[in-house]
């Protein structure tokens, strides 16, 4: 019973693994595409650009910004997924990658809730304006949370190995 639990597990991640391969070269490419298309351009797939009252080449910089960290992310998960074993269900190699997935997903949830208005600021200082009026989006700040709890996880991934390893040294 329980080698079939792990086959399927094995199973899952590796078809999770291959969705995250997937996600992140579709955020890049869909990204980009966005960002290099003319506005209101008629073409056979249509992207758009939401610059949330930002010029496009500042929206558009801070879109491939966050793309490229937010596809760092999945590859680091990708990673992560491709070292799930039957021998060893929580290799270290595994659980960095993990961490590193969790850093990076912070860290795009974090940019995202500060390169606009940092933006706007700029813009107004740039313009020589003395007052700036700036928005934050609850949306934004809630995704810091899963970003927290997938660290807490490392941590719990961290524990886990541990124990296998008590285990299999008991053995």
């Amino acid at each position: 019973m329980r080698s079939t639990t792990i086959e399927r597990v094995i199973r899952i991640a590796h078809v999770l693994r291959l969705v995250a391969w997937v996600a992140a070269v579709a955020c890049v490419t869909v990204t980009a595409l966005a960002v290099l298309a003319p506005p209101d351009s008629a073409s056979a797939v249509a992207t758009t650009l939401s610059t949330d009252g930002l010029p496009r080449h500042w929206a558009g910089a801070i879109a491939l910004v966050l793309a490229v960290i937010s596809a760092g992310a999945l590859v680091e998960l990708a990673r992560m997924l491709g070292r799930v074993d039957a021998q060893k269900l929580f290799p270290a190699a595994a659980i960095r990658h993990f961490r590193r997935f969790a850093a990076l997903l912070a860290l795009a949830a974090a940019l995202r809730v500060v390169l606009p208005p940092l933006a706007a600021l700029a813009m107004a200082w740039r313009d020589g304006h003395h007052a700036v009026r700036l928005a934050f989006d609850g949306g934004d700040l809630l995704a810091l949370l899963p970003a927290a709890v997938f660290f807490l996880v490392a941590r719990l991934l961290d524990e886990a190995a541990r124990l296998e390893d008590d285990s299999r040294s008991i053995v």
